[in-house]
Parts: C-alpha cells; sequence; structure tokens
C-alpha cells in the first residue's frame, strides 16, 4: 500500500472525509522531491487546472502535519517547507544545493536530553533535529 493509501485509509479512520480536493492535494504533494511551501504547492495545482482553493491546501496540509503524513521542515533559504513522512518520530538530513531531504529515525539526543532535562529539572517533551549538508548526487557533480 503506497503513502497516499496509508493517509486515506488512516484519516478515515479518524473520521476525517476526504473530498476530491483533498485527494488531488495528496497525490500532488508526491510530486515534490525537496521540501515544498503551500504556497508552491497551491500554484502547481493552479497549473495543472485543479481548482482547489488556498484554505483547502492550508487546512489539509495542517491535517496532514497533525497526523504525522508530513513533517515541517527548514529549506536551505530559511523558510519552511513540508516533506512527505510517516507517522513516528523522524529527523532529516537537507541538502541545501537541491533541497532533497532524507528522513532518519534514532538520535542520540534522547539519551543527552533526558540527562540535561534531569542536572536543569526541566521536562523535555519533545525535540526537532535537522542537519544541513550537501548530499551525494551534489557531491558527485562537484567533483
Amino acid at each position: 500500500m503506497g503513502w497516499t493509501e496509508r493517509v486515506v485509509e488512516h484519516l478515515a479512520e479518524e473520521g476525517h472525509r476526504l473530498t476530491g480536493p483533498r485527494r488531488r492535494i495528496l497525490e500532488h504533494i508526491l510530486c515534490y522531491r525537496a521540501p515544498f511551501t503551500a504556497e508552491e504547492l497551491l500554484a502547481h495545482l493552479h497549473q495543472e487546472g485543479v481548482n482547489v482553493g488556498r484554505a483547502t491546501v492550508y487546512r489539509t496540509l495542517e491535517l496532514l502535519l497533525h497526523h504525522q503524513w508530513l513533517s515541517l521542515v527548514h529549506r536551505p533559504e530559511g523558510e519552511h517547507g513540508y516533506v512527505v513522512a510517516e507517522p513516528g518520530h523522524q529527523h532529516h538530513l537537507v541538502c541545501r544545493r537541491c533541497g532533497q531531504t532524507i528522513a532518519f529515525e534514532g538520535c542520540e539526543l534522547d539519551r543527552l536530553l533526558g540527562g540535561l532535562a534531569r542536572r536543569l529539572n526541566f521536562r523535555v517533551e519533545g525535540h526537532w533535529l535537522e542537519a544541513f549538508g550537501v548530499c551525494s548526487a551534489c557531491q558527485q557533480r562537484e567533483a
């Protein structure tokens, strides 16, 4: 089962309706290899002749973000973008040249933050890790 089908199934289980415009948004999200903004998605949809409103795009992205089917990442130029995700704890490597985003699980931050929280009497409720660099394809183009 692909990402779109898993999203549709999950949202239905949570009681959310999948309208025609929402389905088209889901399909177009998969076209992006790098983080995209809501405005970029909206423009892409309109270029393809999809009649969908700005509010529908923003609400759908927020719904997908809330259910962890999208993640927010900082784009190399400084603004936030969305990337396809799967529910669960993830971190990202972001290529500052092409924008490719690679999700990975697991990190040593949990242990570090746990010790820091105990020492400072602070309750950590989550964290967000992104590392910027140059992906292997861009490194090969540099050589």
